[in-house]
């Protein structure tokens, strides 16, 4: 696809670029992509980025020093995320060929074993050997379930997220999700969870073997878990989070979007992490801090009361 190919009135093609796929400005997609940037911190980001081949920019940025010194297509365009994401859903309704990855029946695994009141699309879905789905389960487009994961009754995969774009006096926009959910092999997801699929085509939401999610826990998109991570019953876990191997997330927890967590750290009940949290590091609080110190102020709050 090329910027002069899919312009729409009021756009101004400064130079014209292709791309193959649309993505946020740092994202890693492996494939061309058309990004937007509304300020010069965002622009930055997107040149520093060897996936990004064409960016769409305000008219405040079209004669951007930075943007005269490279090859990237240039779109200048009225309303910025409307238009970016208004393109995404239409490239997805009306060139699926082109811009999602090739659909296919659903393929369901002859040792699987799935309830008779269990939901399962009929296409662009992977079951695999000795997976038990119960009562009332929904299993949405565009999921694979790896060998032997369990998923109990009430929990939604594959969902769609929370992406909508304000336009003012013109409502709220919907945004199509065309990506993916990945569940490894022997997950156990229990009653009552949702796990949304990620939004662009090329993305997936990940879910590494052998982690173990509780009750009523909510995975969003483009949310990436490692494998044998514990995630407690009612923990929140925001849009590409990126939590790595062996975590334990406790009840309550929330995780803020685009967080990272390490290897074998620990959120304590209830805690709210809005920053990254270090390999082997457990954290406590609203907002989380490292748990020692979160002690030590506990503390020296008691003393201070008691004065």
């Amino acid at each position: 696809m090329r910027l002069t190919e899919i312009r729409r009135d009021g756009w101004s093609i400064v130079r014209d670029g292709s791309f193959s796929s649309l993505g946020l400005c740092g994202a890693a997609a492996g494939l061309p992509i058309l990004t937007f940037a509304g300020d010069e911190k965002f622009l930055r980001i997107a040149l520093a980025n060897a996936d990004v081949t064409a960016v769409m920019v305000p008219a405040a940025l079209a004669d951007a020093p930075a943007l005269r010194d490279t090859t990237l297509g240039v779109a200048v365009v009225p309303e910025l995320r409307r238009d970016f994401f208004e393109l995404h859903n239409r490239l997805a309704a009306d060139f699926p060929d082109a811009y999602l990855r090739p659909g296919f029946e659903t393929r369901i695994a002859p040792s699987a074993s799935i309830s008779p009141l269990a939901e399962v699309g009929a296409r662009n879905i992977e079951i695999g050997e000795n997976v038990r789905i119960e009562a009332f389960a929904s299993v949405k487009e565009n999921t694979r379930i790896g060998a032997g994961t369990i998923v109990r009754s009430g929990s939604v995969l594959g969902g769609t997220g929370l992406e909508f774009i304000r336009l003012g006096a013109d409502g709220i926009l919907p945004v199509t999700h065309c990506g993916w959910l990945t569940i490894g092999a022997d997950v156990e997801i229990q009653y009552n969870c949702s796990v949304s699929r990620s939004l662009f085509p090329w993305h997936e939401t990940v879910i590494g073997s052998e982690t173990k999610i509780e009750s009523l826990a909510h995975v969003a998109h483009g949310v990436s878990i490692g494998a044998r991570a514990l995630i407690a019953s009612g923990a929140v876990i925001g849009g590409s989070a990126r939590i790595g191997d062996d975590v334990w997330i406790g009840p309550n927890a929330t995780v803020s979007s685009e967080v990272r967590v390490g290897d074998g750290a620990r959120i304590s009940l209830g805690a709210v992490v809005a920053g990254t949290v270090k390999a082997g590091e457990t954290v406590s609080g609203n907002f989380a801090i490292p748990h020692e110190k979160f002690l030590r102020e506990q503390f020296r709050r008691m003393l201070g009361a008691g004065q």
